[in-house]
């Protein structure tokens, strides 16, 4: 092989392995049973929706693949195949594959979604049908954020009832302090609690003070007792 013919193989290898590096998902599709017009018709379809479908043979696909490290993919490099380049959302292209082969029993025979690659991993058959069923990257990021900003209402709603509580307790305060012609509110608050103490003490005082009556008697009591009864003797014995 002259220099010349492989040079333009290996032009045609880097342009596949710059296409599979900047597109957002590559959907690797075999067409065996596909004539030219259903081809055509289905590349217009892909473009479209800001994907390339291009037919490549299978010898540059595989040196291309390996290359970027992904040998699992050129095992389904067989019979005739072409690369679908999402260049807009990732699942672009492979939507495009399902939907094509929904429209008819027949389709499904006639295009088949074999393996794939999305951001930068290396996707079988089944993955990438999942992958085509996919909001658009934007509907995702609009769900993501209403998740997050749930919580965040959520939390607001909180916060300003909080706020709210504080602003009528300071409110309560700042009225006493005016009823009471206090102008420092914290003036107001201690003599409030020094209020408090001296009620809590009295009550204390008055709760474990014996009443004058539950007194018991004292010596001096008892003397006079004693006297009182030695008198009323001697009377009766004159």
């Amino acid at each position: 092989m002259s220099e010349k013919a492989i040079a333009a193989k290996q032009e045609v290898v880097n342009e596949i392995k710059e296409k599979i590096e900047n597109a957002e998902s590559v959907t690797l599709v075999g067409f065996d049973r596909m004539d030219v017009l259903e081809i055509t018709d289905l590349r217009n379809k892909f473009r479209d929706a800001n994907a390339e479908y291009k037919v490549y043979k299978n010898t540059m696909m595989r040196f291309a693949f390996e290359e970027l490290g992904f040998g699992e993919i050129t095992d389904e490099l067989k019979g005739a195949n072409a690369l679908v380049f999402s260049n807009g959302d990732l699942v672009d292209g492979p939507k495009i594959a399902v939907d094509y082969r929904k429209e008819d029993d027949a389709n499904k025979d006639k295009l088949t979604i074999k393996a794939g690659v999305v951001e930068g991993a290396f996707q079988n058959a089944d993955q990438m049908i999942a992958i085509a069923s996919l909001p658009a990257k934007e509907v995702l990021y609009s769900m993501l954020a209403n998740v997050i900003q749930s919580p965040i209402r959520t939390l607001a709603g909180d916060l300003n009832n909080t706020v709210a509580k504080i602003a009528l307790a300071l409110d309560a305060v700042r009225t006493k302090a005016e009823e009471a012609g206090a102008s420092d509110i914290s003036a107001v608050a201690g003599n409030a609690v020094a209020s408090e103490e001296k009620t809590a003490v009295e009550e204390t005082i008055e709760t474990e003070a014996p009443a004058a009556e539950d007194a018991p008697e004292t010596e001096e009591t008892q003397t006079e007792e004693v006297e009182e009864k030695t008198e009323e003797t001697a009377e009766d014995a004159e």
